[in-house]
């Protein structure tokens, strides 16, 4: 009886933890596979795009060489024969086209008598061209103008989230003084508040003051604190035992000299979990830039793909190119940060 529900049990332990990767990574898929098909469509070529039925691998037409240009070749139906001939020119239905083994052969026929031949080839020059091509014609406007003005204010705004939330959180989590924690709770109620409740009335003073169209709106509000970060600081600097800042305190270290030296340097997990989540709010904001910003030159990467997709005559494949470049930033800061950023999050709110 004992050694058949020993087996069972280690029958069992070596089962379950299989089980539960199946599931997990079938869960998994459901998030996958729309970046995939993104991946997919950015590195198919122009004929690719439309083809039904659509594949998962990126096909583009097989070249071939003569008179040292690089030809796309066919398969042609002429008088009941197949023949493999290169495409010189496809003009209203009707290709002009030469045969390989004698080039001086030239050949028309009607396109709906010729078949691509295609052949499994990424098209990674999809995203030079699309980084590079003008969204807008004749601004001069590309995908990497709005990388940069994206970049910029992901830093700025990083700079005034880690100055005003730090010092904030600070004073909220060691300094005593009057009326601290109804402060606090002023602090948290402006949580409740969503953005769409501030929007109108902060446009109409940003008008006032003429800092429409220009990335002040976006940047300066970020020197002044957000909400969700004090708290999610103030949590984190509790668990720093007291007695480190109390036995500074006896050496003669100022408030300021313990919270540069000691506090900070201790609170590394959570300061990169607050980098990590301003550059995501900020990359992914599209409401504050199509709302203060009208100059193309200044938009953000978020409102350009909009505006590309916006345009006649979309290239899907460069624009899922552009899409790709907009996600990867991401996923690369989070990889980079995730043991920092997961121990930030899970250590923020206990206390020793």
């Amino acid at each position: 009886m004992f050694p058949k529900s020993n087996r069972r049990y280690k029958l069992q332990k070596k089962v379950k933890p299989f089980l539960q990767h199946i599931l997990v990574f079938t869960v998994s898929l459901f998030f996958l596979l729309p970046f995939l098909w993104m991946l997919s469509t950015a590195l198919k070529s122009d004929l690719d795009i439309y083809r039904t039925p659509p594949s998962w691998l990126p096909y583009d037409l097989e070249l071939v060489e003569i008179n040292g240009e690089s030809l796309p070749l066919y398969t042609v139906q002429i008088d009941g024969m197949t023949k493999e001939l290169a495409a010189l020119e496809i003009k209203r239905g009707q290709g002009t086209f030469v045969d390989p083994a004698d080039p001086d052969a030239i050949i028309e026929v009607r396109m709906r008598d010729a078949e691509p031949i295609l052949v499994v080839r990424p098209r990674w020059q999809n995203f030079p061209d699309a980084l590079s091509k003008a969204v807008r014609t004749g601004t001069g406007v590309s995908f990497l103008t709005y990388i940069k003005n994206s970049l910029t204010i992901a830093f700025f705004s990083i700079i005034g989230t880690l100055i005003s939330c730090t010092t904030a959180a600070y004073g909220f989590a060691r300094l005593n003084w009057p009326g601290r924690d109804k402060v606090f709770l002023v602090v948290m109620g402006t949580m409740m508040l969503p953005f769409q409740v501030t929007m109108i009335p902060m446009y109409v003073v940003y008008s006032k003051i003429g800092w429409t169209n220009s990335f002040l709106p976006l940047i300066v509000p970020t020197f002044f604190g957000n909400a969700f970060i004090i708290f999610l600081l103030r949590q984190f600097f509790l668990t720093i035992p007291e007695e480190m800042c109390d036995a500074a305190r006896v050496d003669g270290a100022s408030e300021w000299q313990i919270f540069t030296r000691i506090v900070l340097p201790l609170s590394k997990p959570v300061l990169a979990s607050v980098i990590v989540f301003t550059f995501l709010w900020v990359w992914n904001d599209f409401i504050g830039p199509m709302l203060y910003l009208t100059d193309p030159k200044l938009f953000t990467l978020a409102i350009g793909l909009q505006d590309y997709q916006g345009q006649h005559n979309v290239a899907w494949n460069q624009l899922m190119s552009a899409s790709i470049v907009f996600t990867l930033p991401i996923i690369v800061a989070f990889f980079f940060a995730q043991r920092t950023f997961i121990q930030g999050v899970k250590l923020t709110g206990l206390k020793e």
